[in-house]
């Protein structure tokens, strides 16, 4: 059974929150999992799918941005989330 994003996140100690953090995390491997706000923009879904191309990267969608920020534990919103290995 796919685990929800929560539960990823809840049991991932280490996060990197925005566009630029991730995709520096898909580049050197660091970053496993890549969740995805529900209301983030198709350019920041397409740069984290064509970093993660041939990586071992696995994607969730979550919720809206407001609600990945609070998950997150930041004060504002997230449009992607990567969970560090």
């Amino acid at each position: 059974m796919a685990e929800d994003y929560k539960t990823l996140m809840d049991n991932s100690p280490q996060k990197v929150v925005g566009l630029k953090q991730v995709l520096r995390g898909i580049t050197d491997g660091t970053v496993w999992c890549v969740i995805v706000s529900s209301d983030s923009e198709e350019f920041i879904k397409k740069a984290c799918r064509e970093a993660a191309h041939g990586k071992s990267v696995s994607f969730k969608r979550g919720p809206s941005m407001a609600e990945l920020g609070k998950e997150a534990r930041i004060e504002v919103g997230a449009a992607v989330v990567g969970l560090v290995r």
